[in-house]
């Protein structure tokens, strides 16, 4: 079985792979790693990926099992070969599971391309493993696939021991905010202005090319041990999450934030409500500049500070459910009950 590494290591992405004895799929004796042709994605070249999809469909021809990212890459070269394998008169095919971050709709020519993609591709895919109670119902509506394909396998936290190994650094006198994918900065720049005697923080590059940010506000891209700082020493964390989106987005922000015990303040959307509960391990609010205002001002009130520790330790023990290891658990579950289903167990 393939098995796609951004679920167990965020190191360069390799992909595992092992043959089925008795559906023992965690017994670490079966797996073997291969060494692939694919680098982190900031540093994608279009070789890369094209590599990605010979190797795929390679692997189309040896394995039974086959556990893909269904967003890798730029071409995202795990779909585009299971397009082109689509093509193929059906013979011995193997079983395959597409799991990750699903498709954003795009608009016109673009939505035709990744229907065009998608059409192909389902052809091949017996499951998808979706990332929110959400996308069971509307991913099928959205992209024409069975719904019978859909099963859920939540995202995880990514925080690992060497990013808290530090020293606790000191408290910060600022709101957080970080991430690229998906968010929604322009209100959180409104909400900033109404607030001009409290610092925020923006780790994003999404806003390089703003030159008019009010003075109370910080934005650049930063590492990744910085990102942590920031977000460790922050007042509060607050995730952005664009709205209209068709699928999951900020789960791993908000559960690190939420694992670092810090009051968290997250846009609704995909996802969100498979993680918390709305003022008992974090706060919801409508992506309103005024609903990010009254979550801020009640953080930030001092009479608040006993609900908000209990709140956020109740974060802490809900989070460390979401674990890396669990996540993989689920997956594989959900392959050994893919397969087993084939076979008629």
């Amino acid at each position: 079985m393939y098995l796609s590494t951004d679920i167990v290591s965020s190191k360069n992405e390799v992909l595992f792979a092992t043959t089925f004895n008795r559906f023992e799929l965690l017994n670490a004796k079966e797996i073997r790693i291969l060494k692939m042709p694919y680098v982190p994605p900031a540093k994608h070249s279009l070789i890369d990926e094209v590599r990605r999809v010979i190797e795929i469909l390679k692997a189309t021809r040896t394995e039974h099992t086959l556990l893909l990212n269904s967003a890798s890459g730029r071409i995202q070269p795990d779909t585009m070969a299971l397009a082109i394998y689509g093509l193929v008169p059906k013979i011995r095919r193997p079983r395959i599971a597409l799991t990750g971050d699903m498709w954003q709709r795009n608009r016109g020519i673009r939505h035709f391309v990744d229907m065009v993609l998608v059409k192909l591709a389902d052809r091949v895919v017996d499951r998808y493993f979706v990332q929110s109670s959400e996308e069971l119902e509307e991913f099928p509506k959205l992209w024409g696939v069975s719904k019978a394909k859909m099963r859920r396998c939540l995202y995880f936290t990514s925080i690992k021991n060497s990013d808290i190994s530090e020293p606790e650094p000191p408290p910060g006198d600022h709101i957080f905010a970080g991430g690229n994918g998906h968010r929604d900065y322009d209100t959180l720049i409104e909400v900033a202005r109404k607030m001009p005697y409290q610092k925020f923080v923006f780790a994003t590059r999404r806003l390089d090319d703003v030159h008019n940010l009010p003075e109370n506000i910080s934005a650049r891209q930063v590492p990744h041990t910085e990102f942590v700082r920031l977000m460790r020493s922050s007042i509060a964390v607050v995730i952005p999450i664009k709205k209209g989106l068709s699928r999951a987005a900020g789960q791993q922000s908000y559960l690190n934030a939420m694992l670092l015990r810090k009051p968290c303040i997250v846009n609704e959307g995909f996802g969100v409500q498979d993680h918390i509960v709305n003022g008992e391990n974090a706060i919801v609010v409508d992506g309103s500049v005024d609903s990010y205002l009254q979550a801020l001002n009640w953080v930030l009130d001092p009479q608040n500070s006993e609900s908000i520790s209990k709140m956020c330790a109740a974060a802490q023990i809900v989070s460390e459910k979401f674990s890396r290891l669990n996540h993989l658990r689920n997956a594989v579950d959900l392959v050994r009950e893919m397969v087993e289903r084939s076979q008629g167990l």
